[in-house]
């Protein structure tokens, strides 16, 4: 707003990198903390997953003795400790019970998937070297493919997974949301600011994204996913290039744009095509530069001549980061380019003036124009579309915070509820098969005048009848 009314102003230029940098540190903060809530939380796993080997074991070994001692001695004292010990099991993995001959029982998992435990036989848990889209490592038992969480329905050990792959990584969890916020961002501060221009427009311009190593493929089967085995580095907002075209103005000062060229582009163009096309436009020349074994786009004015752009109705320019405010690839690596921080006069502010948004004929610069800041502006009140739903960035943003909120006060609830029933069960089950100290107490007790009050009759009999003799 403040660059709006005085888009000359080299205090507010200044402040608007300054806040687009601490926009960033901030998103790039939260993944993090996100991040690392699902190390402690993955470690868990691997020392759950050991506790239950050795349950397990204990269990075999119990079930066993069991068996082979029931038929000359029951072992009633056995079969109580195995109980606890499968009502201990179940408090990890949920699980169903089967009865066996000889008083032997079957374990496995609750939806049959997987036997546990039996009188000859307890599985064995380990991480497995299989890893998924996070980088997590899986499970397997007896060196198959366990699989994560949705094979259990209840226990420890699928609420830990529930945490890991759906509360924070999962296709609606909290991390997976933030990154859609922050990819959202960089696009659309990106799309705008790569159609802006600064006071002096530019001489020339280096994008901010690598172009990878596939240069020679079409830009609509390029693969852009991050996660994927053959994502090449290719520049994320690639997905986003769409049938379009690219006007530039170029000329000998701010005041001479006398020459106007409009790049066609489509989506089966490569990078290396597109760059070819920017090149022959005549107003500009296009060149992929490498720093180090990196490749960018770069783009330069005539020889003693500035350029500018006027549109991009294909996104090519927002997804190769020429002009683009935001690098990285997602929320863990979101940041404001090395040059843009170095000097903030980079910043565009104005848009070009045209005769026509299509075709233009002729096309004039103002520095005083402060299109580019009133564009950034209206992002607040623009809607997109995220996880399904379209509201501003801001919306989605309070919505995902306000859903956080949301889950820790029901799952406080709910834990208050379950340990309120789990209370009622335990203190039922204990009524029943449990020893009350009050009631043999009071049965001693008793027992005991009883045996006062008998003793006493024997006495006095015992007295009666030495008096009857002694009369005799």
């Amino acid at each position: 707003d403040q660059l709006a009314d005085n888009p000359t102003n080299t205090v507010g230029r200044e402040e608007l990198v300054a806040e687009a940098d601490a926009i960033a540190r901030y998103i790039h903060d939260m993944h993090r903390n996100l991040s690392e809530l699902t190390m402690p939380v993955d470690q868990e796993v691997s020392v759950v997953l050991e506790d239950l080997n050795v349950r397990l074991e204990a269990l075999q070994k119990v079930n066993q003795t069991i068996v082979a001692n029931e038929a000359p001695h029951p072992a009633l004292d056995l079969k109580d400790h195995r109980r606890r010990m499968i009502l201990e099991l179940g408090e990890i993995v949920d699980i169903r019970t089967f009865e066996l001959p000889q008083d032997g029982v079957q374990i496995v998992t609750s939806r049959g998937q997987e036997l546990l435990v039996d009188p000859v036989y307890s599985a064995e848990f380990k991480r497995s070297a299989t890893t998924d889209d996070n980088g997590f490592l899986g499970i397997e038992v007896g060196g198959r493919e366990f699989g994560t969480g949705e094979r259990l329905q209840g226990g420890n050990l699928k609420g830990l997974l529930e945490v890991r792959d759906e509360i924070l990584f999962g296709d609606d969890g909290f991390v997976t949301r933030l990154e859609e916020i922050a990819d959202e961002i960089r696009f659309q501060v990106n799309s705008i600011h790569s159609q802006s221009v600064n006071q002096d427009l530019f001489t020339t311009q280096t994008g901010i994204f690598e172009l990878g190593s596939d240069l020679d493929t079409a830009v609509s089967s390029l693969v852009t996913d991050t996660k994927s085995s053959s994502y090449q580095d290719t520049p994320v907002d690639v997905s986003r290039i769409v049938a379009g075209s690219i006007i530039f103005a170029s000329g000998t000062t701010t005041d001479n744009l006398s020459t106007i060229s409009t790049v066609d582009i489509t989506t089966d163009m490569t990078i290396r095509e597109i760059k070819d096309a920017i090149n022959n436009s005549g107003a500009v020349s296009a060149s992929i530069t490498t720093t180090g074994d990196k490749q960018y786009l770069k783009i330069d004015a005539p020889t003693s001549s500035v350029y500018g752009v006027v549109s991009d109705t294909s996104n090519v320019l927002a997804a190769l980061g020429v002009g683009g405010i935001f690098s990285g690839t997602g929320a863990s690596d979101m940041a404001v380019g090395a040059d843009l921080l170095a000097d903030s006069k980079l910043l565009g502010i104005g848009r070009l003036n045209t005769d026509s948004d299509t075709s233009p004929t002729a096309v004039t610069f103002d520095d005083g124009h402060s299109g580019g800041a009133l564009a950034l502006g209206d992002l607040r009140q623009t809607g997109f579309t995220l996880s399904g739903d379209e509201s501003t960035l801001t919306g989605h943003y309070a919505r995902m915070v306000g859903e956080l909120c949301s889950l820790i006060r029901q799952d406080n609830e709910s834990l208050l509820a379950q340990q309120s029933a789990q209370k009622f069960v335990s203190d039922l089950q204990e009524s029943i098969a449990g020893v009350s100290l009050e009631e043999e107490l009071t049965d001693l007790i008793r027992f005991q005048r009883a045996f006062q009050a008998s003793s006493k009759m024997v006495g006095v009999a015992d007295e009666l009848m030495q008096t009857i003799i002694s009369m005799v």
